[in-house]
């Protein structure tokens, strides 16, 4: 396995209007009373073609497209204890960061063994999970401080662990 060690994330800490809106974002966000931080369910993941084209998901009650499968193949290899990002992902498949956060909020397979948890945005802000970004982020966010990583007051990872925890070699 092989971890990249240049940093990818954008600095947020120089005041630019992203970084100023994640940082609203994230204060208005609101904590839920109970925070699912599970990181070990273990679901079954199609492995063969006609597995997948028979494969409906229980969270849409709808097959998974190609597509999908092609953003949860590269998402399985991000390891424990490390993140990539939604560009990253769609780099490697040749799609769009937004076409990545759309399929990543339907996983049917979270958290293994597909974990979308460790997926964030480009300027490493917590980003959304299962498609929310006002409750169940505190949900991302304690599976990836429970893998280790820290997150600063504002839902931004550690400075430190942006160079040395980013994955990208996908396979």
């Amino acid at each position: 396995m092989k971890v990249a060690t240049t940093p990818v994330c954008s600095p947020h800490f120089g005041g630019t209007r992203r970084s100023a809106s994640r940082r609203q974002q994230y204060a208005k966000a609101v904590v839920p009373d109970v925070i699912d931080d599970d990181i070990e369910t273990t679901h079954t993941y199609p492995e063969t073609t006609v597995d997948r084209a028979s494969f409906m998901s229980p969270k849409s009650g709808r097959r998974v497209t190609e597509f999908q499968y092609r953003v949860y193949d590269a998402c399985r290899q991000v390891p424990l204890g490390h993140y990539s990002t939604y560009k990253a992902i769609s780099d490697h498949i040749g799609s769009g960061p937004r076409a990545v956060g759309n399929a990543l909020a339907k996983n049917p397979f979270c958290p293994l063994p597909i974990p979308c948890h460790r997926v964030l945005t480009s300027d490493c802000y917590i980003g959304g999970f299962s498609g929310d970004t006002k409750s169940k982020i505190f949900f991302k966010k304690a599976k990836l401080e429970k893998e280790g990583l820290k997150f600063d007051e504002s839902g931004f990872l550690s400075e430190t662990m942006q160079q040395s925890r980013f994955f990208s070699e996908f396979k």
